[in-house]
């Protein structure tokens, strides 16, 4: 079946990945490991959600029943990323010591705009390795 062999390779990884964040996000400040490197915090969020985009944007790419989204895949990623990064925010108002900050959001657009520029650029510096021509 081609369809679940789609949904394992592209649907599952951002499902786990969704969790992970869900996860994470509802650990009580309390019970969160303590590090004393400033930007930690911010540091995770960029990673989770540049990760979050990656996913997103692999799993419409690779999908064939709707290709405007496959074609606007980046932007997909992106809005799916930080629609995400905002509905962690607001699930954080409920967990004990934790704390919904819009400040959290745009770092989490943030890392998901850092995934599309370094994508855009490994895919460049590829199509340029190889003498112009795309296996994509």
């Amino acid at each position: 079946m081609n369809g679940d062999r789609y949904a394992v390779r592209n649907l599952l990884p951002v499902a786990l990945w969704m969790l992970i964040i869900f996860i994470t996000s509802s650990i009580p400040a309390d019970d969160f490991p303590h590090v004393e490197f400033w930007g930690w915090a911010k540091l995770i969020h960029l990673i989770y959600y540049g990760v979050l985009c990656f996913l997103v944007q692999r799993a419409i790419t690779n999908q064939t029943r709707y290709p405007l989204f496959a074609r606007h895949s980046y932007m997909f990623g992106v809005f799916f990323a930080v629609l995400y990064g905002a509905f962690d925010e607001y699930h954080q108002l409920s967990t004990p010591g934790r704390h919904g900050q819009v400040m959290d959001i745009l770092i989490d657009a943030f890392g998901a705009f850092l995934f599309i520029a370094g994508h855009r650029m490994y895919r460049a510096l590829r199509l340029r390795s190889s003498g112009g021509v795309s296996g994509e």
